[in-house]
């Protein structure tokens, strides 16, 4: 089963007729850049606030696992705009994403 299709289910199985965020975000309501960016921003967000509580605790073990996780997923991040893209000349959004993530 795709992505997709689970994207579209989970907007199906709505109460209200009003599908949740997580749901529209998945499915491709918003579209490829909203989609990739609020992924990003998620996991960034709780990399840094886990991040820096593992730090302040001195659990470096704990940190690098952490590191490795959020370079895993950024990785999956990318191979996901690259399989969901379907849009003209995919080599200048992969390098644009690719740029991105080296200034980060």
């Amino acid at each position: 089963m795709s992505v997709a299709a689970v994207a579209d289910a989970i907007v199906m199985e709505s109460a209200n007729n009003k599908p949740p965020s997580i749901g529209l975000l998945l499915s491709g309501q918003y579209g490829l850049a909203v989609t990739y960016w609020g992924l990003y921003l998620a996991g960034a967000g709780a990399f840094f606030l886990f991040g820096s509580r593992a730090v302040e605790a001195d659990r470096w073990f704990s940190y690098i696992m952490m590191a490795g996780a959020m370079l895993v997923y950024t990785c999956a991040l990318v191979i996901g705009v690259r399989v969901t893209y379907k849009g003209p000349q995919l080599w200048k959004v992969m390098s644009r994403t690719s740029s991105v993530f080296m200034v980060i």
